[in-house]
Parts: structure tokens; C-alpha cells; sequence
């Protein structure tokens, strides 16, 4: 059983990481893709949401010298910081491409928005951090920073 979890803003782990490596936030690159980023055929959103897919994104945040690359399990249903939904954050973008032989080749991406990221919250597993050769301290150091969240889902 995983102990030492902390659930992060990742508005605030941007300005840690900031503060630790002496830049800018606009400097830091990060990016939040579903695993699997599409689903093949044309759908709505809803219809996604109805499926439980994905359950997956890749947190991608490059700075400086560093590099982090984590996988943290989700559910489109996971209260952000603005106590609005993952789901609520997420666009769906249809693309029609070709059909041949039977086969449909319709995609439907589902995206989060770069401006949008910043009110992502996830647990970080700390332990993966700590001590750990594979993540710079300087991750560990601005986790262990960061205001720890519970997550408070918005009444509409």
C-alpha cells in the first residue's frame, strides 16, 4: 500500500519548480496527453465519458537540464482545483480521414488544454521521488514544497 502520497496542483508544482531553478514558469514545457489520446470513430464527448476511457495521462515536464516523464492514473471523473472535473476540462476534437475497404479510419481525440493543465490536480507516489535514480531531487524538492489538496468536487 502506497503511504506516501500527495496530491499537487499542478499550477503550484510549475511555480516550485520556478522557484527552485531560478526561470521563469512560461520557460517550463509541460504537456498532459491521454494514453491513448484518441478513440477510433467519430464520438461525442459524453459517449467517452460513458466508456471510462482513458483511465491514463502522461505528465511531460521539461525544464532547463530536467526532464520528467509520469504516468499518473486518472478518471475523468477526478475533481481539478477549480472543483470543476477532469471531464469538464476536457476537449474532444473529430477528425475524418478515409474509409477504405470497409475500414474507418475516424478519430476522435480528447485533449486537455494547455491553459487548462495548470488546474490538473494528481497524487504523486513521493516514494518515487525520494531517493530514487531515475528522478532528479529537484522534482522531490518541489513536491515536498507544494500545498497538498484534497479534492472537493464544484456543485453546478
Amino acid at each position: 500500500m502506497k503511504n506516501n502520497i500527495k496530491t499537487v496542483k499542478l499550477g503550484d508544482l510549475l511555480n516550485e519548480l520556478s522557484k527552485l531553478k531560478d526561470i521563469k514558469v512560461s520557460d517550463i514545457e509541460i504537456n498532459l496527453e491521454y494514453l491513448p489520446n484518441f478513440v477510433y470513430g467519430i464520438h461525442e464527448k459524453s459517449d467517452i465519458l460513458n466508456k471510462s476511457i482513458p483511465e491514463n495521462l502522461t505528465l511531460n515536464i521539461a525544464l532547463k537540464d530536467l526532464d520528467l516523464n509520469y504516468t499518473v492514473i486518472s478518471d475523468l471523473s477526478d475533481v481539478c482545483a477549480d472543483g470543476l472535473t477532469i471531464y469538464d476540462h476536457t476537449k474532444i476534437i473529430k477528425k475524418h480521414f478515409l474509409q477504405e475497404q470497409g475500414l474507418n479510419w475516424d478519430r476522435t481525440y480528447i485533449i486537455i488544454p494547455k491553459e487548462d493543465i495548470p488546474n490538473m490536480m494528481y497524487n504523486f507516489d513521493l516514494d518515487d521521488f525520494l531517493d530514487s535514480n531515475t528522478y532528479d531531487d529537484t522534482f522531490a524538492q518541489a513536491i515536498t514544497h507544494c500545498k497538498s489538496y484534497e479534492k472537493t468536487l464544484k456543485r453546478r
